[in-house]
């Protein structure tokens, strides 16, 4: 009999609590200020309802801070609601208890958010060494992209040096990421550092990226810089002309030819090796067909360009003529292989070469094909 009694009082205690919780859900579920905070009558210790009652009553504009004190008693590993009470302490003007209360949600959740979170608590204070610390902790855990942390780190300081030193962790997709970052951003003065950085580290899937780097440097005049990333992804160190007979690997890039796409125009690999390029007559009136930009060079020196050509289907003057330094060399009509030279200066470490077309005047646009080897340079 006593065992009934004891199991009709348990089953009325459980019913009487469902009914309790279930009405407190209803409460809930209309969301107004006045029904969420009767359903924390009903379940005062539901975090959920709490966290609903604190945003309400921020947006209410009232101080919602000993709700969340009290989520954040109820949840001991829950970093979220004390990183809630250190973003409002600093609101409030208390630094002190905001670094207490984000400190405290880092050392219950060491995931990104946290370290984020604080370095972008003592970028606001303007305290650079703790900032440092935190963004590369940060940096260390984060994903994705991470173009906002480097805004902030460049934002902190414009020194390159310091930004990759300090904030990019010796971690393959993050220093990655910032060498991208930096050329995307056109941060010139980074590249540098950042692709010397991500080179030593070997990966095979690199390759496209730093070779970008190599062209950036190569754009920004950073010849010296460009030259020793070239060398570091294995090609020899760049003196002359690199691949005068346009032989394998053709990479595109760095202090290699380059070959600009222009509609009418078509480059072919010939096997002897020699590189032959196709007009359509199509092609513009006037348009770059190869650049190279040659590297080892002595400011001030003497050098001769020597090229050899052929031509098909094209009437002299063909109007190729190669450029660099300020000097110009035609490349004359012949079906037959056929020599040609020109002498130049430059001003410094590196010249770049260019192989142009121009219409001459009174003809029509060349339809027909020039071949070249053994583009060489040599000093006088």
């Amino acid at each position: 009999m006593l065992f009934k009694c004891i199991t009709i009082i348990a089953l009325a205690v459980a019913a009487w609590w469902s009914i309790r919780l279930a009405r407190a859900d209803a409460a809930f579920r209309q969301r107004t200020l006045a029904q969420v905070a009767r359903a924390i009558e009903l379940e005062p210790e539901n975090g959920e309802y709490l966290a609903t009652l604190a945003l309400q009553t921020e947006y209410a504009g009232q101080d919602s801070t000993p709700l969340w004190e009290e989520i954040a008693r109820l949840n001991p590993r829950a970093s979220a609601p004390r990183i809630r009470l250190g973003l409002a302490a600093e609101l409030r003007g208390d630094p002190n208890q905001a670094e207490r209360w984000l400190l405290e949600a880092f050392s219950i959740d060491r995931q990104f958010e946290t370290r984020w979170t604080l370095a972008n608590f003592y970028f606001r204070q303007s305290k650079s060494d703790e900032f440092w610390k935190w963004m590369r902790s940060a940096l260390e855990m984060s994903y994705g992209d991470r173009a906002a942390a480097f805004d902030l780190c460049w934002q902190m300081s414009g020194a390159s040096e310091e930004i990759l030193k300090r904030a990019v962790p010796d971690r393959h997709e993050v220093v990655a990421s910032y060498l991208a970052y930096v050329l995307n951003h056109h941060r010139e003065t980074a590249i540098a550092g950042a692709a010397d950085k991500l080179v030593k580290m070997r990966a095979a899937g690199d390759a496209p990226l730093l070779y970008a780097a190599t062209d950036a440097l190569l754009d920004e005049g950073q010849s010296h810089e460009a030259a020793d990333l070239w060398q570091a992804l294995g090609n020899p160190r760049p003196y002359g002309i690199t691949h005068p007979n346009f032989e394998e690997p053709r990479l595109a890039h760095g202090f290699d030819w380059r070959l600009p796409e222009i509609a009418g125009v078509t480059h072919v690999a010939l096997e002897a090796p020699a590189h032959r390029i196709r007009f359509s007559g199509q092609q513009p009136e006037s348009c770059e067909l190869l650049r190279q930009v040659v590297g080892g060079l002595r400011g001030g020196a003497s050098y001769t360009l020597r090229w050899e050509a052929r031509t098909q289907g094209i009437a002299s003057p063909t109007g190729l003529v190669w450029r660099i330094a300020g000097r110009t060399g035609e490349v004359a009509a012949s079906e037959d292989w056929s020599a040609g030279k020109m002498v130049f200066t430059p001003d410094s470490d590196h010249a770049v070469l260019v192989l142009a077309y121009r219409r001459p005047e009174g003809q029509v646009r060349a339809e027909g094909s020039v071949d070249l080897r053994q583009v060489i340079s040599s000093q006088e």
